[in-house]
Parts: C-alpha cells; sequence; structure tokens
C-alpha cells in the first residue's frame, strides 16, 4: 500500500506543481484585481497541498511522529508568512510573496528527505530570516537617505571580503565563511546586497567614461579578492551582475562587450594561475577520465538525473545522498531524481517567474538608483539559479552555489528573503509614487471647477468657500445652497429625479451614482483607489 501511495504521490505532485507554474504566468493576462486574487489563493492551494501530499510520503517512510509535528510547524509558517506580508504591505506584490513560499516548500520537502536534523536547522533559520525580511519594506519605504551612502557601500563590501580572504577558515579549499558557536556565517553572501547598493549609486549618474572607470575598478576589486579567495561562484555573480547593472545605467553596449572581453581573458589567465580552477575545468570537460577524484560529483549527479528521468523516481526511491554536498551544491540534480525533470523544468520556471517581476518593477521605478538596485538583485538572483543548475547538468563547470531558497545554507537563505524583501519594499514605493502623481493629476484636471466657487483660497482644496465642499459640490458654507446647486441650481425644483439628482448632481456628489466615481463624501467617490486603480504589475 505505501509502494502505491509513493507512486500515485510522484505524479500528483508533479501535476500540483505544473498548474502552478502556469499560473504565474497566466497571470499576466487577468486585468481586474478579483480575477488576479482569485488565482493568486489557488496557487496557495496547490502549494499547500503539495506540502501535505509530499509530507505524508515523507511519514510513511521515515514511520515518526515527529514528521507530522514538522509538518504542521512548517504548514503555521507558511500561512504565516503569506498572512503577515500581505495584511501588513497591502500593496507588496503577491506573484513575488507567492513564488517564495513555494521555493521554501519544496527545500523544506527536499531537505527533510535528505537530512532530517539539517532541516530542522534549516527551518529554525528561515524563521528568525522571515521576521528580518518583514522590517526591510519600513526601512526601503522610509530611509531615503541611502541612496547617498554608495560610498560606504563600497568601502564595508571591499572590507568584509578582505577580512574573509585573510581569517576565513578554508572549506575544501575555498576561504568562505566564519563560525561562531557553532553557527557558520558566509560574508559573501551579505555582500553582494552591498555590491548591488554600491554600483548602483556608482552608476547612477553615470554620463562619461571617467565615472564608469571608477565604477569598473571598485567592481573589479570586488572580483579578484573573491578570486584568491577561491568562492568562484561569487566572483562570477558580481562579475555579471555589475555588466547587468553597467548597461542599464548607461544603456552603451560598447561597455558590456568590452567587460565580456576583460572577463574571458581574465578567465583565461585564472586557468593558468590557479590550480583548483583547472580542476574544475577538467573534471567538467570529461568527469568520467578523473571519476574517482575531481570528476566524481558531476557523475553522480548525472546519474541522478538520469535515473529520475521525466516524472521521477519517487520520494526515498532514489539515492542522491551519493552526490557529495547534495543539500548543497547540488540540490537540483536531487529534485530531478526523485521529484522528475519535468518537477526540475517547472521549478526553474517559477525562479524565471521571480527574475520577470525583478525586472518589472525595476522598469516601472522612476527613481534611477532604486532602478539599478532592482536589476542588480534580479540579475544576481538570476545568476546564482543559472550557475547551481547549470553546474548540476554539466552546462558550466560548477562553481559551488546554492540554489536560493531551496538548497540547504543559513547565510544562503537569509540574504535571499532580504533580497525579495528590498524589490518588495522598492515595488510599493512606486506604488505609493503612482497614488501621489494619481491624486495630483485629479486635482490639476478639475482646478477649473473649484477656483470660481471659493476652491483652494476658501478651504484647500475643497474648502467651504465653493468647489467641492464636504458633501460634494457647495457655493459656501451651505453645502447644496441657493449659490451653489441647491433648490435655485440643480435641484430637485430644476432638475429631478429624472434629470440630476441621485444619478448625476445629487446627493451622491459629482457623479454618475453611489457606486460609480463622483466628487462625494467618501473623498473622490467609489469605489477607493486601491480598488479601482488597474494595476501593471502585481
Amino acid at each position: 500500500m505505501t509502494n502505491l501511495i509513493i507512486q500515485v504521490s510522484k505524479y500528483l505532485i508533479i501535476i500540483l506543481m505544473a498548474l502552478y507554474t502556469f499560473q504565474c504566468f497566466t497571470v499576466f493576462r487577468k486585468r481586474s484585481d478579483e480575477d488576479r486574487d482569485f488565482l493568486f489563493l489557488r496557487q496557495n492551494v496547490l502549494m499547500f497541498f503539495l506540502h501535505f501530499v509530499a509530507f505524508t510520503v515523507l511519514y510513511l517512510e521515515m514511520g515518526e511522529l515527529t514528521v507530522l509535528l514538522f509538518y504542521a510547524a512548517q504548514a503555521v509558517y507558511l500561512a504565516a508568512v503569506l498572512i503577515l506580508f500581505t495584511k501588513i504591505y497591502r500593496k507588496a506584490s503577491r506573484l513575488l510573496i507567492n513564488n517564495m513560499c513555494m521555493l521554501i516548500t519544496v527545500g523544506f520537502i527536499m531537505i527533510t528527505r535528505l537530512s532530517y536534523d539539517q532541516s530542522i536547522k534549516q527551518f529554525q533559520i528561515i524563521a528568525v530570516s522571515t521576521v528580518v525580511a518583514l522590517i526591510i519594506p519600513v526601512l526601503i519605504r522610509k530611509l531615503r537617505f541611502i541612496t547617498k551612502m554608495y560610498w560606504f557601500y563600497t568601502l564595508v563590501g571591499i572590507g568584509l571580503l578582505a577580512l574573509v580572504a585573510i581569517a576565513a577558515q578554508s572549506t575544501n579549499g575555498a576561504k568562505l565563511s566564519f563560525s561562531f558557536g557553532g553557527i557558520s556565517l558566509q560574508p559573501s553572501e551579505f555582500v553582494k546586497i552591498i555590491y548591488v547598493f554600491a554600483i548602483s549609486g556608482l552608476l547612477k549618474n553615470a554620463r562619461d567614461f571617467r565615472r564608469v572607470a571608477i565604477a569598473t575598478g571598485l567592481a573589479a576589486i570586488h572580483v579578484l579578492i573573491l578570486v584568491v579567495s577561491k568562492d568562484l561562484g561569487s566572483a562570477v555573480i558580481f562579475f555579471v551582475t555589475y555588466l547587468v547593472v553597467l548597461f542599464v545605467a548607461t544603456k552603451n553596449p560598447f561597455y558590456v562587450l568590452a567587460g565580456i572581453l576583460a572577463g574571458s581573458g581574465a578567465a583565461v589567465g585564472a586557468y593558468f594561475l590557479f590550480s583548483h580552477i583547472r580542476v574544475r575545468v577538467q573534471a567538467w570537460r570529461d568527469p568520467f577520465a578523473d571519476y574517482q577524484v575531481g570528476g566524481y560529483q558531476i557523475s553522480q549527479s548525472l546519474f541522478s538525473i538520469a535515473a529520475g528521468s521525466w516524472f521521477g523516481t519517487g520520494l526515498y526511491q532514489g539515492s542522491p545522498e551519493a552526490i557529495p554536498y547534495v543539500e548543497q551544491d547540488f540540490m537540483f540534480s536531487a529534485i530531478s531524481e526523485e521529484l522528475g525533470s519535468i518537477f526540475g523544468i517547472c521549478l526553474i520556471l517559477v525562479c524565471m517567474s521571480c527574475f520577470i517581476m525583478f525586472v518589472n518593477i525595476a522598469m516601472q521605478l522612476t527613481n534611477r538608483f532604486y532602478r539599478l538596485v532592482a536589476v542588480g538583485l534580479g540579475a544576481t538572483y538570476a545568476t546564482q539559479v543559472f550557475l547551481t543548475v547549470g553546474g548540476g547538468i554539466k552546462l558550466i563547470p560548477m562553481t559551488g552555489v546554492t540554489l536560493p531558497l531551496v538548497s540547504y545554507g543559513g547565510s544562503s537563505a537569509l540574504s535571499t528573503l532580504i533580497m525579495f524583501s528590498i524589490v518588495q519594499g522598492l515595488y510599493m514605493l512606486q506604488r505609493d509614487e503612482e497614488k501621489k502623481n494619481e491624486r495630483k493629476i485629479f486635482y490639476q484636471e478639475n482646478r477649473p471647477y473649484q477656483e470660481p466657487y471659493g476652491g483652494r483660497d476658501a478651504y484647500p482644496p475643497y474648502g467651504p468657500g465653493g468647489g467641492y465642499g464636504p458633501q460634494g459640490w457647495s457655493g459656501g458654507d451651505r453645502p447644496y445652497g441657493r449659490d451653489g446647486y441647491g433648490r435655485d441650481g440643480y435641484g430637485p425644483d430644476r432638475y429631478g429625479r429624472d434629470g440630476y439628482e441621485p444619478d448625476g448632481y445629487g446627493e451622491d456628489g459629482y457623479g454618475y451614482g453611489p457606486d460609480e466615481y463622483g466628487y462625494g463624501p467618501e473623498e473622490y467617490g467609489q469605489p477607493p483607489y486601491e480598488e479601482r486603480t488597474d494595476r501593471r504589475y502585481w
């Protein structure tokens, strides 16, 4: 019976993931808020159902009651994240919130399957990280001086990376992290964010070659320190992120072409200067030639993906633990083996949906610094996903970076949640600006109707001296008085019930009825701004 449930569950999990992924892209075709909200609710249902099915299988295989308790704790956490983000930040992007929770859910499932002890630790780290992430949007919206501190970001970033290169402990030959009381901290994960803020500030006013040269030199220092530390994955992420931000800031493809040529030359030089780079390149070119040493990881990764085929072997039916550091560097291979390549492709599409939202939000931002920050964070996220997946399938040499929010790693999880929260803060900041501009345009368009009746000089902008008074159109202290639109104006003695009363200039204000858009007692009529605005992105 257990085997039957496991076999059925793997197909059900794929169907649920495919339906969720499909809706990540169909949401852009929805025109009304009600349709979009219903779609987001369907995504939440699919996510919780997938989580339930997967942990049912894990419980049947592990046979421990603590697995059910752990599942309940995770379900409560996911529900709390959805409720808190949507209630505290009503203007937040629901699609980004849903995708973030789905990626975390997949991570919970796979890390629990690979190592129960590590999954508990990862859950605790993500729960604490979420509390930090909830604060970030407020800081982005309130602390406007962060746009002017790019020299501070530059110095802090270079200083932290230099400290890592000098004093950090080595892991597999690379200097990556510090350990404090059993907690490992990888500074480069957080420097990625600081670095994006630094280059965004340096390039926001890039009008001449001198400014670009300074920014390029400082970015190169970051990358060189990472290469010396043998943190090749982070070095590639920093390099690609800079090229993307440089192109968006300058619109000059020659700068990007020069950067690519310089990066290619540096890569060739690093190949001959550093032995660890040669080992990784040789393992990538022919992993089976040196199977027992350098090529073992990538070979096992390819075996796992091949064993899973399209539909996977099912949870606990494969052997992903045969890959060294599978829960960190080769999580995509483990997912492809037990959940199938179709599930893996859907996971990539969900990550792509996140990147599209990052770019979409960036293109709507009017502040140049914020726009570059959003683009830079999107490039950082997309590059990290590409390096992880590409390394696992032997598309590129393995770089040792994690799959954001899915792989095991506390520093990676915290930094990724902060990235998502920063973009959410920028999204809400832009919506605040849109609302302010909407009101400003509305006021400017209706000034001719206000000033003949008192307007701003009496009670700005809708004063008792005339204009749009508290009760609608007013000719003085009496809203519908003899000099306004009362009995001698557009009242019932002149334009009665079939004219301009409840459906025209009547008691509901200057509009088209109680449920339409007027200038009545509810400021600008019904419905409120948030409900009647046709948002262009979510």
